[in-house]
């Protein structure tokens, strides 16, 4: 006899399914590094900094290719990827060499931190990246911080592509990722499609996005009290969607308003957005590690 329960599991499991999506490693960071440029012509003042990460995400384009192995799921997260466990595996750290090594022509301050990581020994990497995994990032010097993340953006995002959706349930904490437990950069609404309408948050470290439901608080789960802010004379594809019962936001995004949004690379572009918020006595939810926070 089989097992009365497992009609209503598998339609549980198809339902989270529907609300988790995995990257796609082999154009996520083409498409990235598209987005950078684009926003590189139209900011001036930005101009020099999207392009350097415009370069960067073509580099982690690269990379993601080349990891293929899955390392164990969490043991004591429940988590199909653990990253802190996983962060003495060789691969991430020789990305990292690889990075230091293609952009290694760099002036100033650019160049100061790549010949640093270059030179770097196993354990000193670690530390960096245990830095970012686990938000201390008092523990890294902020010159090096977009380089060290975007060897381990390459590294996870391409282990979350790998992923088997069977794999996944929904988050039990609902602001973190299901498939890392990272916090989100920002969300997305979609456009088209069964998507249209929806919207995504997306994870800081493996870009995996779950579902969480419009109007309402990434942070306290509350409809209650939600604010949008913008800047006047912005684009308006890229809002501050706030709470004022805990005081959290997150940038939200539209692709119906603009397809090309990314949530990384227009993260950084609207930095104003940020400082509004600041003034506003907001607290961001959610980390871009491309920019860390004081950069």
């Amino acid at each position: 006899m089989g097992d009365p329960l497992s009609g209503s599991q598998e339609t549980a499991r198809e339902q989270t399914n529907n609300l988790i999506r995995l990257p796609d490693a082999t154009t996520l960071f083409h498409h990235r590094a598209a987005r950078f440029r684009q926003l590189a012509c139209k900011q001036q003042s930005m101009a020099g900094y999207l392009s350097l990460l415009a370069e960067l995400a073509e580099i982690q384009h690269c990379l993601a290719e080349r990891f293929t192995e899955l390392p164990p799921p969490a043991k004591n997260t429940g988590l199909p990827l653990d990253i802190v466990a996983a962060n003495s595996a060789p691969a991430w750290r020789e990305a990292l060499r690889h990075i230091a090594m293609r952009m290694e022509e760099k002036p100033s301050a650019v160049g100061t931190a790549l010949v640093r990581i270059g030179r770097a020994n196993d354990a000193e990497m670690a530390g960096w990246a245990e830095a970012l995994l686990l938000g201390t990032f008092d523990r890294i010097d902020t010159a090096l911080a977009p380089f060290v993340a975007a060897a381990l953006q390459a590294f996870w995002t391409s282990q979350a592509a790998g992923l088997n959706s069977t794999q996944l349930t929904a988050p039990q904490q609902p602001n973190l990722c299901p498939a890392c437990g990272s916090p989100p950069v920002a969300s997305l609404l979609h456009s088209g499609g069964d998507l249209h309408g929806l919207r995504y948050l997306c994870c800081s470290l493996c870009a995996t996005q779950w579902n969480r439901p419009r109007i309402h608080c990434a942070h306290c789960g509350s409809n209650e009290k939600m604010a949008y802010y913008g800047i006047e004379g912005a684009a308006d594809a890229v809002k501050a969607e706030a709470c004022g019962g805990c005081r959290a936001y997150l940038k939200i995004m539209d692709r119906e308003k603009d397809t090309q949004v990314d949530p990384f690379a227009d993260d950084i572009a609207t930095l104003a957005l940020d400082l509004l918020m600041a003034e506003e006595s907001y607290q961001r939810l959610g980390v871009n590690l491309l920019l860390l926070p004081g950069t």
